[in-house]
């Protein structure tokens, strides 16, 4: 495997005004080819810092990403950096430099020296087309590696990465065999009880490594070899041991998956909301195509909207409490009643971090699932933040979703 660092440059990133993203995207954009990431260096707009860690980088890395700071203010400064740490000048690329007047134009902005200043490349270096903004990529070689420069907007990142990086990293990939990959999107069970279960002997086949990325309400489990057959029959046990928690094959979001399977069957959902406030209506319609199957929802969290909107008896809420398993099945009941939905499914909880008691601590969150013929409630205990728990309970609703829809189509074969 050919090794990759990536330098994301912006004051930004440090001060946590923005979320960088930027090592995800790229580390996403290179799985399958034979060039990982194996570091991200996040700088502030500090030209001597940037060209020390390319200075750095260039020892152990065979390619160099470097995000950021092409932009036309005067903080842009990674240019600079890399024209000094490749003892070049900058000069002005003739066909950056018209793209970014006929940009200006279409926008209806003057096209003033500072804007034009992002067709500078360093000379000798490459330049990469922006078909989404305006300050063009570079390509350049220094010490025998690679070096590319990236504008930081997240879309036109991805943007270059797509049209150049990727195409130019499968162009170049070596003799060398590439590893296999299976990966599994599991929910429903924790990392470590996870790992308990594929700690069985003969489960993760000699050669094979395991690897978890655990979100809330997920755990994206990956197994990679060498030798494929090892690495299938692998996930094949994983997959028998796991049984039904296994919701995809691929980098799917729950959300993607439950929407495939009402879409298929023609079914439709509605939600109730509680302790996720919108939460669980926003995952599904993040889906494209989500008008096919969801009709919408009602986020009650008062207890009287409960009552009014949903048709929360009365006595329910004053004997069992909002947070409780009949609580949950009449909302469930409420909203498919009432938005004529096949499916629904309800929430609702304690987020935290105050509220809680002996008998029902922060973190507790009551589901239900109903359809023409019955209603299935159950409950889960998570830990952590409000936000963190809001975002558990979300993904675990549509987990039970997706749970009920494969139930029905096994009693179906099994008849």
């Amino acid at each position: 495997m050919r090794h990759a660092e990536l330098i994301s440059t912006g004051a930004e990133l440090l001060s946590g005004r923005s979320l960088n993203r930027h090592a995800q995207t790229l580390a996403r954009a290179l799985a399958g080819t034979d060039l990982a990431l194996i570091r991200d260096t996040t700088l502030p707009d500090d030209a001597a810092a940037i060209a020390g860690a390319l200075r750095e980088a260039l020892t152990r890395a065979d390619v160099v990403f470097i995000s950021g700071g092409l932009g036309p203010t005067g903080d842009d400064v990674t240019r600079q950096a890399v024209a000094a740490v490749a003892q070049q000048p900058l000069v002005t690329d003739a066909a950056a430099l018209a793209h970014i007047r006929a940009l200006c134009q279409a926008r209806g902005n003057a096209c003033t020296p500072d804007r034009e200043s992002q067709a500078q490349i360093v000379a000798g270096a490459r330049a990469l087309s922006n078909r989404v903004g305006a300050a063009p990529g570079e390509e350049l070689v220094l010490d025998n590696r690679r070096v590319f420069l990236l504008p930081g907007p997240p879309r036109e990142f991805l943007t270059l990465l797509t049209d150049h990086i990727v195409p130019w990293v499968r162009a170049t990939r070596g003799a060398e065999p590439m590893p296999t990959q299976c990966l599994l999107m599991v929910s429903g069970r924790g990392e470590s009880d996870i790992s308990e279960c594929l700690a069985a002997d003969g489960l993760v086949a000699e050669g094979v490594e395991v690897a978890y990325c655990a979100a809330p309400g997920r755990v994206e489990l990956r197994f990679t070899g060498l030798v494929a057959a090892a690495v299938e029959a692998t996930a094949a046990r994983a997959v028998a041991q796991l049984g039904g928690a296994v919701y995809a094959r691929e980098r799917l979001e729950l959300a993607e998956v439950l929407g495939r399977e009402l879409a298929a069957r023609g079914l439709t959902l509605a939600v109730a909301e509680s302790c996720t406030g919108g939460g669980l209506g926003a995952r599904l319609t993040a889906v494209p195509g989500s008008s096919a199957y969801f009709l919408g929802g009602v986020v009650a969290y008062a207890n009287g909207l409960k009552e009014r909107l949903l048709g929360v008896p009365p006595e329910v809420l004053a004997a069992q409490g909002a947070v409780s398993a009949a609580t949950a099945e009449a909302m469930a009941r409420g909203v498919r009643d009432r938005c004529g939905a096949d499916l629904s499914l309800a929430v609702t909880g304690l987020a935290g971090p105050d509220g809680g008691t002996a008998e029902k601590p922060v973190g507790l969150v009551f589901f239900a699932v109903a359809d023409a013929r019955s209603c299935h409630t159950a409950s889960r205990q998570f830990s952590g933040d409000r936000e963190t728990i809001q975002e558990s309970a979300a993904q675990q609703a549509l987990y039970l979703a997706w749970r009920r829809l494969q139930e029905y189509q096994e009693a179906k074969e099994s008849t």
